[in-house]
């Protein structure tokens, strides 16, 4: 695994890579982290995604090792900062795009900012949630993270970090994912904010690429469901025997349904 920056058009953006296992004969392929995580929570999948290809895990602007950004971006900043990234590693080259929970709003974006630099995309687990239920979930998740002396300021990143990880992931992992959090400050916010106030209904119809849409027993099940339909063409795959762990627990499983589908001519 190794880590860099690229210079982006909202500051410095962190990256992890992981080299090719094998021959690299497929195109690079890159991961949209969840909010309010970082590339990190890519890490345990990443070597078993890197057979013949690159895979790159970027951070958004304001997580992670990216530098600071602002309170209230948008999916398309996002967008656009990962296809500095995508610009500066990949060259002129056609990529392949991966995303779990909000870093499909960011990979469908990108997809349609860049349709020619765009191959196939899979994603997991898709926050397709109509307009009210974005509202509502904007209003639960969407606040300033507010830092105080009190602990229990920490209560929120501490059940979302450790409390419903800590069966998948095991304590370690779950403490990294809970530290993870914090680098974001009191912006930890910002991209739950970006995804539910994004037109997932408007954009996602019009991907045209070749997708899988990959659905976990989850609470995003029925919206996944959604986004498979109303996506041109999409694959949907149904995994509901998963419960949690899609990039952890049960990585294997997940990496082997992209990679089968990234491989298919």
């Amino acid at each position: 695994m190794r880590k860099g920056y690229t210079d982006g058009p909202f500051g410095q953006i962190h990256w992890r890579m992981m080299d090719a296992v094998g021959e690299a004969t497929m195109p690079d392929l890159y991961c949209l982290h969840p909010s309010p995580f970082s590339g990190l929570a890519y890490t345990n999948v990443m070597p078993m995604l890197a057979q013949n290809r690159r895979v790159i895990a970027p951070d958004y602007p304001g997580y992670g090792g990216s530098d600071p950004f602002k309170a209230h971006p948008s999916i398309a900043e996002y967008a656009e900062a990962m296809l500095a990234v995508m610009d500066d590693l990949t060259r002129g080259g056609t990529v392949d795009l991966t995303g779990f929970h909000t870093g499909n709003l960011v990979a469908g974006e990108m997809s349609l900012m860049a349709s020619h630099r765009i191959r196939k995309l899979a994603l997991a687990d898709v926050p397709a949630f109509n307009a009210e239920t974005r509202a509502k979930y904007r209003a639960m998740a969407a606040q300033p993270f507010e830092i105080s002396d009190d602990k229990e300021c920490l209560e929120k990143p501490w059940k979302r970090g450790i409390i419903t990880r800590l069966e998948a992931q095991g304590p370690a992992r779950a403490l990294e994912m809970f530290a993870e959090q914090l680098r974001a400050g009191r912006d930890m916010h910002a991209a739950f904010d970006a995804a539910f106030t994004y037109d997932v209904y408007g954009r996602m119809p019009q991907i045209s690429h070749e997708t899988l849409v990959f659905a976990s027993q989850s609470e995003m099940l029925e919206a996944t469901r959604w986004a498979a339909a109303n996506i041109p063409g999409a694959t949907l795959v149904e995994r509901l025997n998963i419960t949690k762990g899609v990039l952890d627990q049960l990585a294997e499983e997940t990496a082997k349904e992209i990679i089968r589908f990234l491989d298919q001519p």
